[in-house]
């Protein structure tokens, strides 16, 4: 079972993106996704990585692109730019495609234009954010990657990486409350002058930039200062394409992301797989011990998702789910009633919002709340208004609790006093969703370090801030009214 502590036409061996993408299809954040073949990944040690049969071929694009899947993020960054005669053409017909005119899409400010792909809770059948993906309305025929290839080759990546970061700021202030945008960044490009020029002064909540894993994030240096700034801006920090690349379940150890996007190789036939089962609650179940949301992409069958759903993978993306628009979309009807009817299906407990008890929250030694406007009711918000009766202080058995968040609303602390006056201090060791079974939660807590076995659980929303905390006492007695 996977869990967020704190995400047919294959059947016939040809991608929907074949029959309906069009020439100018979008580009995942700006690297294209093609959906591979249902080859066996191989997990090997600590590396989850596709096996050369599984490498995408031309034209099967989980967002509609006819390209090499591993795009500009995986060749380029390894310094294999993938060419126009190596990808194919945009179509798919493996015909050389006429090169792009950087000079020309240069000039025009308006490219690439984006469009957004919802991003799914597949737990409560809602939207919880979009993914922006970058087109290039003036070449029709040419496919964003071989035009970001090309750019990189002539060594203007990064104007256009910064490009599409700033369309996508711009994008966010008008995307519906409570969502994030996640828009996909070769992370050696993130400390070029023109892409940090971007980031750098922005306000970056509710972005998520998602780091392409098929890039060797050892190679890129400078990377944890510049992702510590990101996140300090109020950025979340996504690892895309995992399954594909380079080291797997040591680059995500190493980036402790946000969010961990499972690569479509792992996703397809993934309900005729048991191979793929298991490694889907490799990576998931070490995403989860990161409190890291775990997406699958390129979901296109009912059958995958009924099975993405009975694993317990909170987020998806795919064609099933909703085709990249220029304009927000909602989730189809039919489509979030068969989410909650599959998630019902599977909910073997109680979730852990029914133990969960209200806390006061308090921003502790780290400034000023930023009082975010999507940010959900929270006792700050309370104190700021007409002073009310002194909060409870708790006694022996009930100690009153207080959630230290960051100036961002992230929770860092608890302060536990009881009914005396010493106060306890601890780190928070486990985030957890309203929706998640009382049983995989206790699973996960018990795998927590002696130390903190014990200490309580923080609920939070899918932006990661507090709603309340849940007691170990509480979980213990529910899971023993469970066994009964």
């Amino acid at each position: 079972m996977i869990t967020r502590p704190r995400t047919s036409s294959e059947a016939t061996g040809r991608s929907r993106a074949d029959d309906e993408a069009a020439p100018g299809a979008a580009r995942t954040g700006h690297t294209g996704r093609a959906a591979a073949p249902a080859a066996v990944p191989t997990a090997i040690a600590t590396r989850v990585v596709a096996s050369p049969a599984s490498q995408p071929t031309a034209g099967q694009g989980v967002a509609g692109q006819g390209v090499a899947g591993q795009g500009v993020a995986g060749q380029v960054a390894a310094s294999q730019v993938v060419g126009a005669g190596a990808a194919g053409s945009a179509g798919g017909t493996g015909c050389e495609a006429d090169p792009p005119d950087l000079d020309r899409i240069l000039r025009d400010p308006t490219e690439p234009a984006l469009h957004f792909q919802p991003v799914v809770d597949l737990q409560r059948g809602v939207i919880a954010g979009y993914e922006a993906l970058a087109r290039f309305d003036s070449h029709p025929g040419v496919s964003p990657d071989q035009v970001f290839a090309a750019a990189v080759r002539r060594g203007v990546a990064a104007e256009l990486e910064a490009r599409v970061l700033a369309a996508a700021l711009v994008a966010r202030d008008r995307m519906p409350e409570r969502c994030f945008l996640a828009v996909n960044v070769l992370p050696h490009l993130l400390g070029e002058p023109p892409v940090a020029e971007v980031w750098r002064h922005a306000d970056l909540r509710r972005i998520v930039l998602e780091l392409n894993e098929t890039v060797d994030l050892d190679e890129t240096t400078e990377l944890a200062t510049i992702t510590s700034e990101l996140r300090d801006r109020g950025a979340f920090i996504a690892m895309d394409d995992v399954g594909s690349g380079y080291a797997g379940l040591r680059q995500i150890a190493r980036v402790r992301p946000d969010f961990v996007k499972l690569d479509r190789s792992l996703v397809v036939n993934i309900d005729d797989d048991q191979v793929k089962i298991a490694l889907t609650e490799l990576v998931g179940g070490f995403a989860s011990r990161l409190n890291g949301w775990v997406i699958a992409e390129g979901v296109e069958r009912t059958d995958e998702l009924a099975m993405l759903v009975a694993l317990g993978v909170p987020l998806g993306q795919g064609f099933l789910l909703g085709r990249p628009k220029p304009d927000w979309q909602q989730l189809d009807a039919g489509v979030a009633r068969r989410l909650r009817q599959l998630s019902e299906r599977s909910d073997r407990a109680a979730s852990i919002e029914s133990l969960m008890e209200r806390a006061t929250v308090s921003i502790g030694d780290s400034g000023h709340c930023a009082m975010s406007a999507d940010c959900p009711s929270c006792p700050m918000r309370a104190a700021a208004g007409p002073p009310g009766p002194p909060p409870d202080q708790g006694d022996e058995q009930n100690p009153r609790a207080t959630i230290i968040v960051s100036n961002r609303c992230r929770p860092v602390a608890l302060h536990v006093s009881g009914g005396g006056s010493d106060l306890r201090r601890m780190p928070t060791t486990l985030f957890a969703r309203p929706e998640e079974p009382v049983t995989e939660v206790a699973r996960r807590a018990m795998t927590r370090s002696r130390a903190s076995r014990f200490d309580p659980v923080i609920v939070v929303t899918e932006m990661g801030r507090p709603l309340g905390l849940v007691r170990m006492e509480s979980l213990m007695l529910r899971l023993a009214e469970l066994s009964t």
